[in-house]
């Protein structure tokens, strides 16, 4: 009886579920910053509220795609697309997605190089060749093995995190009130100056990369419980970060504001030794999120199974590399973000137009079956 109740839910498939979800969706952006800098720097304090709004939205769309993921057996990005946007939409999306994919790939690799730059005064472009090395292998593994690896990875990022915060908690270089205003002031790269239409920004970014991912860690949950709390705990542990992150910003807004990568700003001051441990760390979480999206981009070209899969991870991460040479991490974040994010719209407005339209499908049909 215990046997049977544990193939059905499983406290350890959820978490490994939610530290997937947290690594593959926030890695490199939680991580270095970059991401809630350039969404919520512009708004100051007000960003807070701007999370909690766009929060509330993601928990909403991913707990209705993860089970309708289960529900209607959609075991990837092209299944759930098609579901939810129809052939021809759902086909457009799919591959303007991918293409997303592609190019994140190209940021993170950016990213890492210009952390390994930073922390280790390492040259750029020998950077990216390690990322895409590094990059390359793992994605070649699959995502059965990636998961594992991802969620392994996840908390160590978190912990590291929380302890530079912490620190500047206490040792915040600027009262609230002045880091808020300075904040504000030099925001540099932003998506939209407009608290609300951030907000939906960020929660169309966010929805059409983890709905993709859910698609395709459908099959890893033997059941669908373990899927849709492993994503809602994930994304309630990023939100709750993201705010606590966002709040040592503010205090310390005359070191990180305008900077591409602020948290290793912060980390530089906890000492030479944590400042390298945390260099590692960001790096990690750069290549933990260009794996993840590089394994997404090349399945949905050519599944695992294929004899081409191998060739077409290649041809994504070297398609990457060359991407990322293209400006600096900042500048590749801000416009993939933008790209993401646009695309992202047309793709919830299709969710809630299908679930509508499916929701009165589905009350005629048991009314005429009553009668």
């Amino acid at each position: 009886m215990s046997e049977k109740k544990t193939k059905e839910f499983s406290v350890k498939t959820l978490l490994i579920l939610a530290g997937s979800y947290v690594s593959f969706g926030i890695g490199a952006g939680f991580a270095t910053g970059a991401e809630l800098l350039q969404f919520w720097a512009s708004h100051g304090a007000s960003a807070i509220f701007g999370l909690i709004m766009s929060s509330a939205l993601i928990l909403l769309c991913i707990a209705v795609v993860s089970r309708d993921c289960r529900k209607y057996k959609l075991a990837n990005m092209e299944m759930m697309y098609k579901h939810y946007c129809g052939k021809y939409i759902g086909t457009a999306i799919q591959w303007f997605n991918t293409l997303t994919f592609f190019l994140m790939v190209g940021s993170m690799i950016a990213g890492g190089a210009a952390s390994l730059h930073q922390a280790f005064n390492l040259p750029v472009f020998a950077g990216t060749v390690i990322m895409l090395a590094a990059v390359l292998g793992t994605s070649m593994l699959g995502m059965k093995r990636l998961t594992d690896i991802l969620g392994n990875i996840a908390p160590i990022i978190m912990l590291a995190v929380v302890i530079i915060c912490i620190y500047s908690y206490i040792n915040g270089t600027d009262a609230f009130t002045v880091g808020d205003q300075l904040i504000r002031a030099k925001s540099g790269l932003s998506m939209s100056g407009n608290l609300f239409f951030s907000a939906i920004l960020n929660f169309t970014y966010v929805v059409l990369n983890m709905s993709a991912y859910s698609a395709n860690v459908s099959t890893r949950a033997e059941h669908q419980k373990e899927l849709v709390w492993g994503n809602v705990l994930g994304q309630g542990v990023t939100v709750l970060s993201q705010i606590f992150i966002f709040i040592a910003f503010i205090l310390n807004a005359s070191i990180v504001a305008g900077a591409d990568i602020p948290l290793l700003m912060l980390a530089q001051r906890l000492g030479t030794a944590f400042y390298a441990f945390y260099g590692i760390i960001v790096v990690l979480a750069t290549y933990t999120t260009a794996t993840g999206m590089a394994w997404v981009a090349a399945s949905n070209i050519q599944p695992e199974s294929s004899k081409w899969y191998k060739l077409t991870v290649a041809a994504v991460c070297i398609g990457a590399f060359v991407f990322s040479n293209f400006g600096s991490f900042g500048v590749l974040m801000n416009f993939v973000m933008k790209f993401v994010s646009y695309l992202g719209v047309v793709f919830s407005v299709c969710v809630i137009v299908s679930k509508i339209y499916r929701a009165i499908k589905e009350s005629k049909e048991s009314a005429a079956n009553q009668e």
